[in-house]
């Protein structure tokens, strides 16, 4: 009994923490900032206390974990209200980069090195630095990337290139499964359908070929 006892309270604080998660929405399962990381780190270690430590009364880890759900909701919504709060709660973007130009000042600001910001430019496929219009740390602690206008990559309009056909499975579509799998097998029949005609036409041109040779093979006999 105490092993299931056991198993049902970390089962118990696995689902509330779940919940109490997907209540805050998928912001808070995106790039964090210091309240938000502040919280979720909260989160995890009250569940992981209230699970593997028997001494602490159940119902006190439901407590903590209703009061970080609290916090964050009541945060977010007045930080949404308040500029000047929620740019003391979680800060501003900074720009590192601005057209072509290293500002050392920003980078000595937030401690971030001229080797991690190369490292940074590489991630994302820059060769020059140069290319760039304005490089960001944002406040979540992400990297974001303004390329300058002539070294934009050319979009499919600039190229005259048609939209997918409306055949094709798109990965931007909701389908439910049983519908996307339909959708997949279609494709697949309509791509092979051209592939089965090309060779069964090669099959008999090879046929008439091979009818002409015998022809020939006959006539050569007789003669």
């Amino acid at each position: 009994m105490e092993i299931l006892s056991f198993a049902l309270r970390i089962a118990g604080m696995y689902f509330l923490a779940l919940i109490m998660v997907r209540l805050l929405g998928k912001r808070a399962l995106g790039e964090l900032g210091p309240f938000d990381f502040v919280i979720m780190t909260g989160v995890g270690d009250t569940v992981i206390s209230v699970a593997l430590d028997r001494s602490m009364p159940f119902y006190d880890g439901i407590i903590v974990l209703a009061t970080l759900a609290f916090l964050e909701y009541t945060i977010n919504y007045v930080s949404i209200k308040n500029g000047k709060l929620s740019n003391l709660l979680t800060g501003t973007p900074v720009v590192l980069i601005d057209n072509g130009k290293v500002l050392k000042k920003n980078l000595l600001r937030e401690k971030f090195n001229v080797d991690d910001l190369m490292q940074e430019l590489r991630k994302k496929g820059i060769r020059d630095v140069n290319e760039v219009e304005r490089a960001i740390l944002e406040s979540c602690g992400g990297f974001s990337v303004v390329l300058k206008e002539d070294e934009e990559p050319v979009k499919r309009k600039d190229l005259g290139i048609k939209a997918q056909e409306s055949n094709s499975v798109l990965t931007i579509d909701q389908l439910p499964r049983g519908e996307l799998f339909k959708k997949l097998e279609q494709v697949i029949q309509e791509e092979a359908s051209p592939k089965l005609m090309d060779s069964l036409t090669n099959i008999e041109n090879r046929l008439e070929q091979l009818s002409k040779q015998l022809a020939l093979l006959e006539e050569q006999i007789r003669s």
